[in-house]
């Protein structure tokens, strides 16, 4: 049996997150457009009533960089959510909510007293998706003709950590005072300048924020690489993970739980949410006609340029037709290794026409009882903790339908909790609960 299951709605300030078209929708069902606060509202109060985890915001800046991104909304445009939490933690009172900021573009400073500040704001709701970026276009956006080199990015980030921690802890907890009797406000004693010295960072300290409900936001990682999986066993909290099937979901657990134990970390505080995709209807054929009615309407040049995006070489150079084992593409190797395990003469046609759209019958399609069957089975034979779910239509209904369907047959089985209890978001991440 497995253990209560974590879920997190996943979404990008944008027109779609990552379902291609998801944009396209009956305009008469439409009550807000995604350039409406009123529309990350109803998302944020619909994954609260189901009793989801967190709403967590992956985010970017170099989008836009060619035709079809802009033709087809792939991640384009893109709005900073950092500006967009406050708000949607005013209007919840326990779901969690977590930022994407990227250390090779953020100064250490501001973003540990931005998420700190954001921590008190959300009553120790906030996490932090840590990313060193990936593409070459953010770097031009900042001034730079590229990113520094991949396991480069990750020394970077783990030097930049130790700032963030050192920033985070500079205030002892007995600091502050607020003595209005004798007009003191707080120990000088007990709040540390960090004078930090590396490779890369000089910050003097300390932060200029108070020890927030959490002190420090709940960090996740997204690293699948072997530099990624090191990192994320060195100071991730959560990871968010893909894979094609049950035993690559187990060779990845027991690889992170090793390398956990290696760092002399908990294997079990460190979990792991899949991404997913499930589509929920009342029957099994309806679900499947409507899966794929949203996949036919994706165009094979829209999911070639959000795979470049994601695997940051333009595939478009390639011959689609061969297959990709044939393929040696610097960078993308690993990424295109998750489908050739399954079918190794899949070509780059074959793979982007379905790629993060699921198949037209997989199992994650059907009734509700259906796709729980699958999910509790995913985690029983490969592993983790949970699952990061992404809508492959209008999120507020698409959110809305997994809450009438999919999260009561959840419940009824045990396996999701009914109520929310830990007030911080790392303290229900750690429990089950």
């Amino acid at each position: 049996m497995i253990r209560p299951m974590h879920l997190s709605g996943f979404m990008i300030y944008c027109p779609a997150p990552h379902m291609i078209m998801s944009w396209v929708y009956p305009r008469a069902k439409i009550r807000h457009q995604w350039t409406d606060v009123e529309y990350w509202v109803e998302i944020a109060q619909t994954l609260e009533r189901g009793k989801f985890d967190l709403f967590f915001f992956a985010d970017g800046w170099g989008g836009g960089t060619n035709d079809a991104t802009v033709r087809y909304a792939i991640q384009f445009p893109t709005s900073d959510p950092l500006c967009l939490i406050p708000y949607l933690a005013a209007e919840t009172t326990k779901l969690g909510f977590a930022a994407t900021m990227s250390t090779t573009f953020y100064p250490p400073y501001m973003l540990a007293r931005k998420l700190a500040t954001l921590d008190h704001v959300t009553k120790g709701r906030i996490g932090w998706n840590i990313v060193s970026s990936i593409a070459k276009g953010e770097a031009r956006n900042f001034g730079m003709d590229d990113l520094p080199p991949h396991d480069e990015r990750y020394d970077r980030a783990d030097e930049y950590m130790e700032v963030c921690y050192q920033l985070w802890n500079s205030w002892e907890d007995d600091a502050l005072l607020m003595d209005m009797e004798n007009g003191i406000f707080a120990d000088p004693a007990k709040i540390h300048k960090i004078n930090f010295e590396g490779q890369w960072n000089r910050v003097q300290g300390p932060l200029t924020v108070i020890p927030s409900p959490q002190r420090q936001p709940y960090l996740f990682q997204a690293g699948q690489s072997e530099r990624g999986r090191e990192f994320a066993a060195k100071h991730a909290e959560c990871i968010f993970a893909a894979a094609t099937g049950t035993k690559e979901m187990r060779e990845f657990s027991d690889d992170i739980a090793a390398r956990c134990e290696r760092n002399g970390r908990d294997p079990g505080h460190l979990k792991i949410l899949w991404g997913a995709q499930p589509l929920v209807a009342d029957n099994e054929a309806e679900a499947q006609t409507r899966q794929r009615e949203i996949r036919e309407r994706i165009p094979l040049e829209a999911s070639l340029a959000l795979m470049s995006a994601h695997f940051n070489y333009n595939l478009n150079e390639l011959d689609i037709d061969k297959p990709v084992g044939d393929l040696k593409v610097p960078g993308t190797q690993g990424m295109l290794e998750a489908y050739t395990q399954s079918k190794p003469d899949i070509t780059l046609r074959e793979i982007a026409g379905s790629y993060l759209s699921g198949s037209d019958g997989g199992s994650m399609v059907g009734t509700a009882s259906q796709v729980a069957d699958h999910l509790i089975y995913l985690l029983e034979e490969g592993g983790g903790d949970g699952f990061q779910i992404t809508p492959s239509y209008y999120a507020p209904d698409y959110f809305a339908d997994l809450n009438q369907m999919l999260i009561p047959e959840l419940q009824r089985r045990g396996v999701f909790r009914s109520e929310y209890d830990d007030s911080t978001l790392r303290s229900r991440m750690r429990g089950a609960n």
